[in-house]
């Protein structure tokens, strides 16, 4: 009976034993088949092309002995850690002008002078999921439960604003049409902005800082996030958010997504000191509506009358 027993506890110790050794095998596998490791040694190969060992030996060592490894950035002062570098690793490389992306030198090299990725990192300009390593868990698409996907290219002048309130200095023009197209079609009769307009509709002082959750897509198409909500609510906001007051007249693409980019871009964020843009001098941030408000006309027409009962 005992020997019975021995038998199958050997059995099973064999059993698990191997189960162990092929879950290790798997797990082997599918680490050497990650995504950013594939990118990696791709920007390998391809670099050590652009020049020959006999040109620089040490150099060309160097590169060849490299192993994937994770790389990131970590800013304190955003409470961010950005991985973002682990696949896009060509981003400062100008060798990689040409390449595709992710292998793909950052498109404006002098906008990267001054926001270097190791004082920036990325997701404070381009959003997204900075500590993930996949393309999916970076949220270059709307993902569940995190609030900032990959910023489209047509609305990145929105993430410029955030921290950029002189948007004629830094040469904004989506911003600089949006927030004409703003004050044009009299919104601040209905929002306010820093404490400047109407109370009808929702505060805009911080739209940008808002959660999805904030919001309902039960008659948004596409993506969940708060960038297509804007776009789509432009579009036809009452559809959006049936019930809706809120008058919007006839705008082509252009205009939607330039009035999208100015919106998008009001944020009360608190910038750390070091991080605050300078402006020019004497510049003032402009009032959000050339008409006088309400309350303020009705405010003048109270004193203008008991100005003339005590005549």
């Amino acid at each position: 009976m005992e020997r019975e027993v021995v038998r199958k506890l050997t059995l099973l110790c064999v059993g698990c034993g191997l189960a162990g050794v092929v879950l290790m095998g798997v797990m082997a596998l599918r680490d050497g088949k990650r995504e950013w490791k594939q990118y990696q040694v791709r920007y390998n190969e391809l670099l050590l092309k652009k020049f020959t060992r006999a040109s620089n030996p040490a150099l060309y060592d160097r590169i060849a002995g490299m192993q994937p490894e994770i790389k990131q950035v970590v800013i304190d002062e955003w409470k961010t850690v950005d991985r973002c570098m682990t696949c896009h690793m060509g981003i400062e490389d100008p060798y990689f002008a040409e390449n595709k992306l992710p292998l793909k030198l950052h498109p404006d090299a002098q906008l990267l002078k001054h926001h270097p990725v190791e004082k920036f990192g990325c997701t404070i300009c381009h959003g997204g999921q900075g500590f993930a390593t996949t393309y999916a868990g970076a949220a270059h698409e709307a993902i569940p439960h995190w609030p900032v996907p990959v910023v489209a290219k047509s609305l990145m002048q929105s993430r410029c604003g955030i921290c950029h309130k002189d948007f004629e200095a830094i040469g904004a023009d989506k911003l600089i049409k949006g927030r004409a197209l703003f004050q044009e079609m009299h919104c601040a009769g209905c929002h306010q902005i820093e404490r400047q307009g109407g109370a009808v509709g929702p505060d805009l002082s911080a739209f940008a800082d808002k959660d999805p959750g904030s919001f309902s897509f039960a008659n948004v198409a596409g993506e969940h996030s708060v960038q297509n909500w804007v776009i789509e609510h432009f579009r036809d906001p009452k559809k959006v958010s049936p019930g809706s007051p809120m008058h919007l007249p006839a705008m082509n693409e252009d205009q939607i997504l330039n009035l999208a980019n100015y919106v998008l871009s009001l944020s009360q964020r608190n910038l750390p000191r070091q991080y605050t843009p300078k402006v020019r001098p004497g510049f003032v941030l402009p009032k959000v509506d050339g008409i006088t408000p309400e309350a303020e006309l009705s405010g003048a027409a109270e004193d203008a009358a008991a100005g003339e009962q005590r005549l």
